[in-house]
């Protein structure tokens, strides 16, 4: 028997655990409903959530795990065990759980949505602690002195995360109660929460804040600072689903290519003010419990070289540093290790891997997928570049070095204590040079670092797509006479279906190394002075 997981609830003074593929989300809870009719005491009545019904269960009562005197909650200090990763606004939950109903117990101050047999309930909890992987050997029978298994909690849970075992709950049993109430959702609403298959989180998060690039995006007029280590896709930001739960900086959730994300807003959880305006863009990062979004308002198709300056005091510890954006402005480069490891994101990109993961869809969207890069820039023409072969976008520079000999370079630059020899590349494509450049890319050519002056950078895609859907359908002049931007040109096909597209691509790092060995310049710009 494979190992499952499970969702771990906190009942009254116990921990229930529950399958996590029947539980679809947890909702906060602000006031009981009415009770049913000639109910049983824990049946707590009906909740209304976004249009459809949903019944109540009290598993306090129910389990019989009311603690004897109604406590404040406290947290669980140590390190390996999440017992507030949901919320964070502890006076809300004490002020909710210090409120009691009729019959004296502590009013819960969550519900569980639960999914099982095609009907749906909600079970009214205090919190969430965790979503935990546990083995057979971690699973003990529980039962009575005369050998019979206990019918709804038959089993327990002893797992390394746990403060003290959970008491698993067989919903099968209790379905079987006589009193047991559930709703069967609209098939409309049914197709919606058909079981996903879950989404694997990234073994390859860095642990270390080295990054070779920054992408620079813009959140409540800031600009922001993110490693593109972290990155997996920048994407349109399309319907955002209203937050299950109230936290602080989370939006809601999106859907992108059939997986739900949490999505959040930058600014916000490093101190500023909300987002004011609706977000156009949102940027995925794949964390180690799972993929989460920050929602944009701007991406500013800029990456810097990973150089940090300190922030200064008064900034939050998720902020690492400052990174040069363009024309000079500092951007708030963002710690993900700390970002990432917050309670509230953390919780929420597990949870949504573990429950809500992509969908099985086609087959080429089950093939091996690839993240790619791309950089879409203007050079009197629509062109592309992979961000991968680039060192570094940047503001075309107005004060350099003219240099004369080989025509093909028009100068050298000092950017960040490094010389960078500059080649117009509309000139080299034969096209019009009347309009003053607006950015620089960079490449590294083997011997020295070059820069390619384009008309402007429009924007910077990180698209997920299988890895056979990239194909090259002209490779460029072949001639090994050829001009060098002609042998650096490429025609590429990227997606499947509706997400298939051609691009015009120029391979900027092989026309570098290319230009380099042909061309004394970057020996002049090694040696070049700072600009007058």
């Amino acid at each position: 028997m494979s190992a499952r997981v499970f969702g771990i609830l906190r009942v009254g003074a116990g921990d229930v655990a529950l399958d996590a593929r029947d539980l679809q989300e947890v909702v906060s809870l602000e006031r009981l409903p009415p009770p049913l009719p000639r109910a049983p005491a824990w049946s707590r009545g009906t909740l209304s959530l976004r249009g459809q019904p949903l019944p109540l269960v009290d598993l306090a009562g129910l389990l019989q795990l009311d603690p004897d005197t109604p406590a404040a909650p406290t947290l669980d200090a140590r390190d390996d065990v999440h017992v507030d990763e949901v919320h964070v606004d502890e006076a809300h939950l004490v002020e909710a759980q210090s409120r009691t109903h009729s019959q004296g117990r502590p009013q819960a101050s969550f519900v569980a949505v639960v999914a099982h047999r095609g009907a749906r309930f909600g079970l009214c909890v205090t919190q969430i602690v965790d979503v935990i992987e546990v083995r057979p050997d971690q699973r003990h029978a529980v039962s009575h002195g005369d050998g019979s298994t206990l019918a709804l909690t038959p089993s327990l849970i002893d797992h390394p995360s746990l403060a003290h075992p959970a008491y698993l709950l067989d919903l099968d049993a209790l379905f079987a109660l006589e009193e047991m109430v559930a709703v069967t959702p609209s098939p409309e609403l049914a197709g919606r929460q058909a079981s996903d298959v879950p989404t694997l989180t990234s073994d390859a998060t860095p642990t270390r804040l080295t990054a070779r690039h920054w992408l620079i995006v813009e959140s409540g007029g800031q600009a922001l600072a993110l490693d593109t280590a972290i990155v997996g896709e920048v994407a349109n930001c399309s319907q955002i689903e209203p937050p299950p739960i109230e936290l602080d900086a989370y939006l809601g959730n999106v859907t992108l290519r059939g997986a739900r994300l949490p999505l959040f807003d930058p600014g916000e959880l490093i101190g500023g003010a909300p987002q004011r305006v609706r977000p156009g863009y949102m940027v995925v990062l794949d964390g180690p419990e799972g993929r989460l979004a920050l929602a944009l308002e701007h991406v500013t198709a800029l990456s810097a070289d990973g150089t940090l300056a300190p922030a200064g005091p008064g900034q939050p510890q998720a902020v690492a540093g400052l990174v040069a954006g363009p024309s000079g402005r500092d951007a708030l480069a963002l710690d993900h290790r700390v970002l990432l490891s917050a309670l509230n994101l953390s919780a929420l990109a597990r949870l949504h891997a573990r429950l809500g993961g992509t969908q099985a869809g086609s087959a080429a969207e089950r093939q091996p997928r690839r993240r790619f890069a791309l950089v879409h820039f203007v050079c009197a023409g629509d062109y592309t570049t992979l961000l991968d072969q680039l060192y570094a976008v940047d503001a075309a520079p107005v004060d350099y070095l003219r240099s004369g000999g080989d025509p093909r370079f028009v100068g050298v630059w000092r950017r960040h204590g490094r010389s960078v020899a500059l080649v117009d590349l509309r000139r080299l494509l034969g096209r019009d040079v009347s309009r003053p450049p607006r950015h620089v890319l960079i490449a590294d050519s083997g011997q020295g670092l070059i820069g390619f002056l384009t008309d402007e950078v429009q924007r910077i895609d990180y698209v997920e797509a299988a890895e056979k859907s990239l194909v090259v359908r002209w490779r460029g002049d072949i001639d090994p006479e050829a001009p060098a931007i002609e042998r650096a040109k490429r025609l590429v096909a990227l997606g499947v279906g509706a997400r298939h597209q051609v691009m015009a691509m120029i391979c900027l790092q092989g026309l570098a190394a290319d230009l380099a060995l042909s061309s004394a310049a970057l020996s002049t710009a090694d040696d070049a002075a700072e600009p007058a």
